[in-house]
């Protein structure tokens, strides 16, 4: 996955956190010949070029239907947006990880009538944060207390019968995360509660920032990588996927340090889940 910082979308997070309390607006600086120069040329075939995340200036290609996505990777092809999983506990998270996927955009806004559009009772508002997006916020109807009661008496029901047969309220154990999700939770915690100063935004504490880059079983990926600022990217190196400690043989470059071939340079360690 790459990993290339994407400005805006963080501000997007620091808002949907509830860090953001007035409004910010932040440009990035426009890509001049010379910056553009510097970039390497694509290598494959891509059914639609955009540029980089955040405020690079190097082409890539365009997520299509059904790929992975989210805050750091390239934004999904044009008519399409980057969703969580629809039963995600953690849609923010699994974005800042790029575990969503590229679908068609969803149009939850009411057309054709005056009165909104019901959906199984409930009426439901999508909250857009740019190009990524999470799980729509459903409004309660006139009718939903009477749901709420309802659904509310059969669980009391159920834990009655589960009581009287001996058996204990089935709850899914909640699994030991793992230390990048830790850390990573730790930086999103830290990122809702910077300050915004005047209308620059709190662009230089999230660069001061290290976000993990987390896969989907929790471990550090190999490569790691600092926001792009300024149309340059950010700054790259390789790690342990167990501790996140940076592989002493593996270079710090703008781009891609190739972490495979470090992999048997790797101090033995041990994977701190088990």
């Amino acid at each position: 996955m790459l990993f290339y910082g994407s400005c805006s979308l963080l501000l997007a997070l620091v808002t949907f956190q509830g860090a953001a309390r007035t409004e910010m607006v932040f440009r990035c600086p426009s890509c001049t010949a010379e910056r553009q120069a510097a970039c390497p040329m694509l290598t494959e075939t891509c059914a639609e070029i955009i540029r980089e995340p955040g405020c690079g200036c190097c082409p890539v290609c365009a997520r299509q239907e059904g790929e992975l996505c989210g805050v750091y990777t390239p934004r999904c092809s044009s008519g399409l947006r980057c969703y969580p999983k629809p039963d995600s506990e953690l849609p923010l998270e699994q974005l800042v990880q790029g575990l969503g996927r590229c679908g068609h955009k969803v149009d939850t806004e009411p057309t054709g009538s005056a009165e909104p559009r019901e959906v199984s009772g409930e009426v439901q508002d999508s909250l857009d944060i740019g190009l990524t997006e999470v799980p729509p916020i459903r409004k309660p109807t006139k009718d939903s207390p009477w749901k709420e009661s309802a659904v509310l008496q059969h669980r009391q029901q159920l834990k009655t019968k589960m009581k009287y047969n001996k058996v204990e309220d089935p709850k899914a154990p909640h699994a030991k995360q793992s230390q990048c999700q830790q850390e990573l939770d730790q930086v999103l915690e830290r990122i809702a509660k910077i300050p915004f100063r005047d209308n620059r935004g709190p662009l230089e504490d999230l660069y001061s920032l290290h976000i993990p880059n987390c896969d989907k079983r929790g471990q550090y990926n190999l490569k790691q990588c600092k926001m792009s600022v300024n149309g340059h990217r950010g700054e790259c190196w390789c790690v342990n996927p167990h501790t996140g400690r940076p592989i002493p043989t593996s270079p710090l470059i703008r781009g891609d340090p190739n972490c495979i071939q470090y992999l048997e340079d790797m101090d033995p360690s041990v994977d701190p889940l088990n």
